[in-house]
């Protein structure tokens, strides 16, 4: 891969990386190694790619992989207190803050499906694959984190 493309993926990706390591890890520093990991991955894989969609999916299933690797290590549980993961996950003032606060405490394996079908827009098929689930699974784990969140959050959040 030639550097300007790497440099325009990063640009393109590092956000969205981010979040989904922070979505597993709740540590801005552990999110950060694990995007960096990603990145430094990207840079040494020698296949070519399709087309810019193919490398967004890759990097999202390499960042999965790369937070379920580094999850595993108990020396690198570093925990973030819940407030300062929210303020460097939503930046931008439009994202609804409680809906944040209320999907970073549910438990990982729910958090993870809704960050991805609802932030990264991710049909349900591909949250399977990428899971390696079931897409039953994912549906049972979509429809028990919404059931969480409106328990959480009341008649204000309301999904499609």
């Amino acid at each position: 891969m030639c550097e300007s493309k790497f440099v325009s993926c990063v640009k393109r990706n590092n956000r969205r990386i981010y979040l989904i390591a922070l979505s597993y890890t709740k540590s801005s520093a552990d999110a950060e190694d694990i995007m960096q990991n990603v990145f430094v991955k990207l840079w040494k894989y020698e296949k070519p790619f399709e087309n810019d969609e193919h490398i967004d999916k890759w990097l999202t299933v390499v960042t999965i992989n790369e937070s379920r690797d580094y999850i595993k290590n108990p020396f690198k549980r570093y925990k973030l207190p819940l407030e300062e993961a929210i303020n460097l996950a939503a930046p931008n003032k439009n994202e609804n803050i409680d809906l944040l606060k209320a999907v970073m405490e549910l438990p990982k394996k729910e958090r993870t499906v809704i960050h991805l079908f609802y932030y990264e827009d991710m049909p349900v098929s591909d949250i399977s694959q990428i899971l390696k689930i079931k897409e039953s699974a994912v549906k049972t784990r979509l429809f028990r984190a919404r059931k969480k969140l409106k328990s959480m959050l009341g008649d204000e959040w309301i999904y499609e």
